[in-house]
């Protein structure tokens, strides 16, 4: 019984998870418009004289209001 318990528990909090959300890059200078796949891999990116966030894809689209790269994506 004790078993049964533990299992269904289990399946349980494996239902509960959120999927992944894909993670991008934004500057947060005044002047940025779009996320970036990596931090390094784009020239977009790389020339951000401001801080760079790691945020949810969802949350650059809806908060920032940002768009998506057209060098890295």
């Amino acid at each position: 019984m004790k078993i049964l318990l533990h299992l269904v528990l289990l399946m349980q909090l494996s239902m509960d998870k959120k999927p992944d959300t894909p993670q991008v890059y934004i500057c947060t200078s005044p002047t940025a418009v779009a996320y970036h796949k990596s931090k390094d891999g784009c020239k977009g990116i790389q020339a951000c004289n401001r801080k760079v966030l790691k945020v949810s894809k969802s949350d650059a689209i809806r908060k920032y209001k940002y768009r998506a790269c057209k060098i890295c994506y």
